[in-house]
């Protein structure tokens, strides 16, 4: 078992660690790493319908798409994410409560009451302290999760308001549960630096011979080249979102809009309102031109910003104009 601890805190670069180190050896892995603020969604979810998109940008919180399943997660600085990958030759005996075995009796070692749930949770006191996914390559297993250390509970609240009504889609839907931080419940450690150490020295020495081995330059180089043509990209945090129709109803001025845009790969394909052409026409002139866009937050705003259109419409702020469309 080769255990490593990521010295980064991209998550871009993070998750490419695990694809790599997935697809790319046969080595049985056990890795720890923490995150800088982001929201990381399953991938198989819209990204849009499962974040409050206002509050992770105003808050400069990165949005990633991992390549397993299951639903969002936000991660701080506070968040400890740990993942093992293991070679399985009889891929129908996988589960989670395999894979998350050590890190229970880990966290029980420490003397915390934790247990594990039917969802693929990790509870204490009826509470969600991880969340677990897994993903399969081959005769190869990805499974990795959350452990709640001391994350900002309120920002981790805020990040994940969502408005699923606004969306129609056939993607997996988060479910939503009751968290708690693991620092709740324990005398020590007292940071995260500590219980990141003490947790991999207790996994680590679970395993006959150990190999402690970090990421290599040449390894460094890989994952950061997958992370650019892969994670990083609004192809896969975005376009990657199964196709979806957004609703909404808002108001412009004095005019109140009902839209509705089909979405397919992350592209606006067609746009649907109740603007009365003849009264309204820079209105629905300013919609039509979202046809073929990014549904993007930064898109739409250069789009609009740069629209002669607008500029003849009063009273009319761009940057609620464009968040009305997420």
């Amino acid at each position: 078992m080769r255990c490593i601890i990521s010295t980064s805190t991209d998550p871009y670069f993070n998750l490419a660690t695990e694809e790599y180190l997935l697809k790319n050896n046969d080595e049985e892995i056990f890795l720890v790493y923490i995150n800088e603020p982001c929201i990381v969604v399953g991938k198989h979810q819209n990204l849009l319908s499962e974040i409050n998109l206002q509050y992770a940008l105003e808050h400069n919180i990165k949005l990633a798409r991992r390549i397993s399943g299951g639903g969002t997660v936000y991660q701080d600085l506070n968040n400890l994410n740990f993942s093992f990958i293991h070679n399985c030759a009889n891929l129908e005996k996988i589960n989670f409560t395999k894979f998350t075995k050590p890190i229970l009796e880990a966290l029980r070692e420490m003397g915390l009451d934790a247990s594990f749930s039917g969802r693929n949770d990790l509870l204490v006191d009826s509470k969600k302290i991880s969340g677990n996914a897994m993903h399969i390559f081959k005769t190869r297993v990805l499974s990795h999760g959350t452990l709640l250390f001391n994350t900002d509970l309120n920002k981790l609240s805020a990040a994940l308001k969502n408005q699923p009504q606004n969306y129609t889609d056939k993607s997996i839907k988060s479910v939503r549960s009751k968290v708690t931080n693991i620092s709740n419940y324990l005398e020590s450690p007292k940071t995260i630096g500590a219980f990141k150490q003490i947790l991999f020295q207790i996994i680590t020495g679970k395993y006959q011979n150990p190999i402690i081995k970090q990421i290599t330059n040449q390894e460094t180089e890989l994952i950061h080249e997958i992370s650019k043509s892969k994670f990083e990209t609004w192809e896969w945090i975005y376009g990657y979102s199964p196709k979806y129709v957004f609703q909404n109803s808002f108001s412009v001025g004095n005019l109140l809009i009902s839209l509705e845009m089909q979405v397919e790969k992350g592209i606006i394909k067609r746009v649907i309102t109740n603007i009365d052409i003849i009264q309204n026409p820079n209105y629905q002139q300013i919609l039509d031109n979202l046809l073929n866009v990014k549904h993007e937050y930064n898109s739409i705003l250069n789009l609009m910003k740069n629209d002669q259109e607008i500029n003849t419409i009063q009273d009319i702020n761009i940057r609620e104009l464009c968040f009305s469309l997420f």
